[in-house]
């Protein structure tokens, strides 16, 4: 615990908008996100403690910001927001809660004299929260401020990183800004980062996992987004070595290995690629890591089938066994399992194991690079990813969609561990905006938003935040006027006249590249493949943001993830 030795008023006493912000400065928070007008006279004194305050344009946008800075800076995400604006950041931080993300969202109701009353824009905000968020606390006195503070911290970087809420007293916060604190501002270091604590799994369960390893023939390692937030990247991969064991990740695993290394065995499920799920298929031992081992990895858990064994890493002792009952469970950070297995097992070599995921592997690739080399206009998406890997810096940091945009990206683009891939959880039109909350937790490192048209319509206005708090990312927009996953059941549906279809729900041929020039940001339009390299390029030098929109085929859709 650490006390901050800031001035107060009449010995320990201080207002509350002043130990908002000096709570939050000493958690080391650098930004906080919000809209008008809740906590003014606390984001006034944050400026002047040098939190950045980046107003968004919705709260929505605002929540995904949060998320987009939690992701990639290891730390809290703040979000803050009035009265009715309530409900819209419910919706934004709900792909934080999927992806386990320590978000810290901050809302204002009105007085107890207006409840129940019809009182204007006001509506029962717990309900809205309660399945989003682990914590979600009403502060009916403004004196609990410094206890819920501190339980804020301490919930958002413990066991899993779900958000928390706080409802605060009056619409805009002047209760709790005004009321006096007579307690000084303490600071656990363990809640400044997450995860806070590096617990380590209990050596008889330790040893039932080492035995199924020795045992087993063909093991594979899935790697989760749980992984990446444990920074177990160096120990899975001495695991791997040791043990001679492929290595497939989710999508939210990128990046937990070098995507080129002999050990990579692909993405794994329904958003992931044939190699990483023939891979899984044939494994007589998946040892999943800091994965949830939901439907959409394990293709509706069917890769693996549910008689497979299984050992299950994971620091939240309800997730083991939940959707494999018979899995050894190995309850813990990821690293520090990780780091006790590599000590604990045996060194193994499995080179027939080992060279049918490799023929896995080629098989998939070989497929991909036809259509990465393709000079066709409109340009495939393959072709934009394949473009874009070759001028992505080794430190970038990727921010993707979901639907299609996590497919391509992921499938398509070969990273490494000194960069970054995040996607969204869920939710449609993420990526935009949580690319410019992971640009302000890492600014010197180039952060790169991968999403298609369908996605940047619902945030695209937030160029405006961008250009105007300087936050120089790059968006590329793979615009094929459409939303392209529901393309594809679209034309199904409407096989006899595909072309009503795309009547009814494509999108209008707009020009993003002139509108986002009109909102101050750089921006240039592909049609030709072989401009996408340099145009990217040109982006990532400007000293603004940048947008380069790249006009792809709707009718090439992702490549069969698994083929049965």
């Amino acid at each position: 615990m650490r006390r901050n030795n800031y001035s107060q008023k009449e010995g320990n006493r201080m207002q509350g908008y002043e130990y908002i912000a000096k709570t939050f400065h000493g958690y080391g928070v650098t930004h906080v996100f919000f809209i008008q007008t809740m906590l003014r006279l606390a984001i006034r004194e944050m400026n002047e403690l040098g939190i950045k305050s980046i107003m968004a344009h919705s709260e929505n946008a605002a929540g995904y910001m949060a998320d987009g800075y939690a992701r990639a800076s290891g730390r809290p995400g703040i979000v803050i927001a009035q009265s009715v604006g309530a409900a819209n950041m419910a919706g934004g931080i709900s792909d934080a809660f999927l992806a386990n993300s320590p978000v810290i969202a901050i809302t204002g109701k009105k007085s107890p004299k207006y409840q129940y009353k019809n009182a204007y824009q006001e509506i029962d905000h717990r309900p809205l929260f309660d399945s989003v968020t682990k914590f979600n606390a009403d502060c009916a006195d403004p004196l609990q401020l410094p206890f819920l503070l501190r339980q804020a911290f301490r919930e958002v970087t413990t066991l899993k990183g779900r958000p928390v809420h706080l409802d605060l007293p009056d619409f805009m916060g002047n209760t709790v800004e005004q009321v006096e604190i007579e307690e000084e501002v303490f600071v656990n270091e363990l809640h400044t980062r997450y995860p806070s604590y590096r617990t380590p799994a209990e050596a008889k369960h330790l040893e039932k996992a080492v035995q199924a390893i020795a045992k087993a023939q063909k093991p594979v390692i899935v790697a989760g987004r749980g992984a990446i937030a444990s920074g177990a990247g160096e120990a899975l991969y001495a695991l791997a070595k040791k043990s001679d064991i492929p290595v497939g990740t989710s999508p939210d695993g990128k990046c937990i290995i070098d995507e080129l290394d002999p050990l990579w065995a692909g993405i794994v499920g329904s958003y992931g690629m044939d190699c990483g799920n023939r891979t899984v298929a044939a494994a007589d031992l998946v040892i999943f890591v800091g994965t949830q081992t939901n439907d959409q990895t394990t293709y509706e858990w069917e890769v693996p089938k549910r008689n497979v064994n299984v050992i299950q890493i994971d620091v939240d002792p309800t997730e083991l066994g939940k959707n494999y009952s018979g899995a050894i469970g190995l309850l813990g950070d990821a690293r520090t399992v990780a780091e006790q297995l590599v000590e604990a097992v045996s060194q193994k070599s499995r080179p027939e194991w080992r060279a049918q995921v490799a023929g896995y592997v080629k098989a998939t690739e070989d497929e991909y690079n036809a259509n990465k080399a393709s000079d066709n206009t409109p340009i495939r998406p393959e072709r934009l990813c394949a473009e874009l890997n070759k001028v992505l810096p080794d430190d970038a940091i990727v921010v993707a969609d979901t639907g299609f945009s996590a497919v391509w990206s992921s499938s398509m683009l070969r990273m490494k561990p000194t960069q970054r891939f995040y996607r969204a959880a869920g939710s449609l039109g993420w990526a935009f905006p949580a690319s410019l909350g992971a640009k302000c937790a890492v600014p010197n490192k180039p952060v790169i938003c991968f999403t298609g048209d369908g996605a940047l319509y619902y945030h695209m206005l937030e160029l405006e935040t961008a250009v105007r708090r300087g936050i120089k990312t790059v968006t590329v927009v793979n615009n094929n006027q459409i939303l392209g996953q529901s393309w594809r059941g679209l034309k199904h549906l409407y096989d006899d006249n595909a072309a009503k279809a795309a009547n009814h729900f494509a999108f209008s041929p707009v020009d993003f590249s002139k509108v986002a020039a009109e909102l101050g940001a750089f921006s240039v339009r592909v049609e030709n493949p072989e401009q996408i390299g340099s145009a990217i390029k040109q982006a990532l030098a400007q000293d603004k943001p940048a947008l380069v929109e790249v006009v792809t085929d709707r009718d090439v859709f992702v490549p069969v993830s698994f083929k049965q």
